[in-house]
């Protein structure tokens, strides 16, 4: 028996990273999509892969049609072949991102997820719910509505749940926020096993609620904090390539400053690292925040 290939099957992806990648388009690729495709010529072995043209009008494609034909039932057949004998809500489509990358991802219903840097989420998509499991960082989920399938993000200290609607999480240590952005979502708290009787609450637009577990006594309690009012503006805005400080602590503001940036912000004295920064500079200028500062000598800008 031929071995499996070892590359994860671009699903339902193959049609425009296969045409992105023939009409000369490469670039708008994203790369583990890439590394997933050439991966797949790879081990199609002698099929002869069609030259990459330098971007053209979209009917250029259809010289490629024979082949792209070929192409899509090979992957279908492929994915049919790693998957057969598993239960269909077991698939996982994982995606993740890196410091200083933020990623849009388009879902089959329409549904639309903005990572932030450094995050990584898990996709299982059932026949009652859609799931998603933010194992870390931060994202913006836009849901399309959908009664009959609730949209669940699943944290490790509980679940968001909606139906259309969109909000923002972040999956913190300790805890987790979600600020809602439009619409209403349903908290529930997670406990060893199972979700905790009673730990749930409602937040609506505009509300921010924080949730998670805290040390009482040597035990760890699970929590959920009374909903905050949120500018959702701000709290958006770093989907729009801004960072928004309002008295956040230095320590926290370079922490935040190098996730989005390739230069890296030291603080010199770290006597000063609760010092209050307000400001708002774009996504990787990390020189920016020498402005929001009296003395910009606190911190030092190095390319590592």
């Amino acid at each position: 028996m031929s071995r499996l290939p070892s590359f994860k099957p671009l699903g339902s992806r193959a049609a425009s990273v296969f045409e992105a990648m023939l009409g000369g388009r490469r670039h708008l690729v994203h790369p583990d999509d890439l590394k997933e495709a050439d991966a797949f010529w790879e081990w199609l072995g002698d099929l002869e892969r069609p030259v990459e043209t330098p971007e053209k009008p979209r009917r250029s494609w259809l010289r490629f049609a024979p082949i792209a034909a070929a192409l899509l039932l090979a992957v279908s057949a492929l994915s049919y072949w790693q998957f057969q004998g598993r239960n269909p809500g077991d698939f996982v489509e994982s995606y993740q991102s890196v410091r200083a990358e933020r990623r849009v991802i388009e879902l089959a219903d329409g549904s639309v997820i903005n990572l932030a840097p450094e995050s990584q989420i898990d996709v299982r998509y059932g026949p009652a719910e859609r799931r998603i499991r933010l194992l870390r960082g931060q994202g913006l989920f836009d849901v399309a509505s959908n009664p009959a399938r609730p949209f669940i993000v699943e944290v490790a200290h509980g679940e968001v749940r909606a139906v259309g609607t969109s909000f923002d999480v972040i999956a913190g240590k300790e805890e987790a926020s979600v600020t809602v952005v439009e619409g209403v979502v349903r908290i529930l708290l997670a406990g060893k096993d199972k979700m905790v009787a009673g730990g749930t609450k409602e937040a609506r637009q505009g509300e921010m609620v924080r949730f998670g577990t805290n040390r009482s006594g040597g035990n760890q309690v699970s929590f959920i904090a009374q909903s905050n009012g949120a500018d959702v503006s701000n709290a958006t805005a770093w989907t729009r390539g801004v960072l928004i400080f309002k008295g956040e602590p230095l320590a926290r503001v370079i922490e935040t400053v190098n996730l989005y940036s390739q230069d890296t912000v030291h603080l010199e004295d770290p006597s000063l690292a609760n010092l209050p920064v307000f400001g708002v500079i774009r996504q990787g200028d990390a020189s920016a925040l020498k402005e929001l500062i009296a003395d910009p000598d606190l911190i030092e800008i190095t390319d590592e």
